[in-house]
Protein backbone atom coordinates (compact mmCIF):
# COMPACT_ATOMS: atom_id res chain seq x y z
CA UNK A 1 0.00 0.00 0.00
CA UNK A 2 1.29 3.61 -0.86
CA UNK A 3 2.88 5.72 2.10
CA UNK A 4 -0.17 7.95 2.66
CA UNK A 5 2.11 11.51 2.58
CA UNK A 6 3.13 10.41 -0.78
CA UNK A 7 -1.05 10.66 -1.64
CA UNK A 8 -0.71 14.33 -1.25
CA UNK A 9 1.79 14.71 -4.10
CA UNK A 10 1.00 15.32 -7.66
CA UNK A 11 2.89 13.22 -10.28
CA UNK A 12 4.96 16.20 -10.88
CA UNK A 13 6.08 16.20 -7.20
CA UNK A 14 6.93 12.59 -7.07
CA UNK A 15 9.01 12.60 -10.54
CA UNK A 16 10.87 15.38 -9.03
CA UNK A 17 11.90 13.60 -6.22
CA UNK A 18 12.63 9.94 -7.65
CA UNK A 19 15.36 12.45 -9.97
CA UNK A 20 16.97 13.67 -6.62
CA UNK A 21 17.21 9.95 -5.75
CA UNK A 22 18.61 9.01 -8.79
CA UNK A 23 21.06 11.71 -9.06
CA UNK A 24 21.96 10.57 -5.16
CA UNK A 25 22.75 7.13 -6.42
CA UNK A 26 24.82 8.59 -9.55
CA UNK A 27 27.00 11.18 -7.38
CA UNK A 28 26.99 9.86 -4.07
CA UNK A 29 28.98 7.53 -1.94
CA UNK A 30 26.57 4.95 -1.03
CA UNK A 31 26.23 4.42 2.58
CA UNK A 32 24.40 1.27 2.38
CA UNK A 33 22.05 1.75 4.75
CA UNK A 34 20.51 5.03 2.87
CA UNK A 35 20.97 3.30 -0.41
CA UNK A 36 18.28 0.99 0.90
CA UNK A 37 16.02 3.60 2.36
CA UNK A 38 15.94 5.62 -0.66
CA UNK A 39 15.44 2.40 -2.58
CA UNK A 40 12.37 1.64 -0.62
CA UNK A 41 11.15 5.36 -0.95
CA UNK A 42 11.54 5.14 -4.38
CA UNK A 43 9.85 2.18 -4.71
CA UNK A 44 7.24 4.01 -2.65
CA UNK A 45 6.85 6.71 -5.13
CA UNK A 46 6.83 4.61 -8.19
CA UNK A 47 3.87 2.29 -7.40
CA UNK A 48 2.02 5.80 -6.09
CA UNK A 49 2.57 7.23 -9.74
CA UNK A 50 1.46 4.04 -11.65
CA UNK A 51 -1.44 4.29 -9.46
CA UNK A 52 -2.11 8.32 -10.68
CA UNK A 53 -1.31 6.88 -13.69
CA UNK A 54 -3.94 4.51 -14.00
CA UNK A 55 -6.64 6.45 -12.47
CA UNK A 56 -5.93 9.17 -15.19
CA UNK A 57 -6.22 5.93 -17.76
CA UNK A 58 -9.88 4.81 -16.77
CA UNK A 59 -10.62 8.54 -16.50
CA UNK A 60 -9.91 8.68 -20.20
CA UNK A 61 -11.66 5.66 -21.60
CA UNK A 62 -14.80 7.27 -19.36
CA UNK A 63 -14.58 10.19 -20.99
CA UNK A 64 -13.85 8.82 -24.52
CA UNK A 65 -16.83 6.36 -24.42
CA UNK A 66 -19.28 9.33 -23.27
CA UNK A 67 -18.18 11.46 -25.99
CA UNK A 68 -19.79 8.76 -28.57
Amino acid sequence: MPDKSVNKKSYSQINEQLAEIIEWFENSEINIDEALAKYESAMKMIAEMEEQLKTAKNKIKKISTQSK
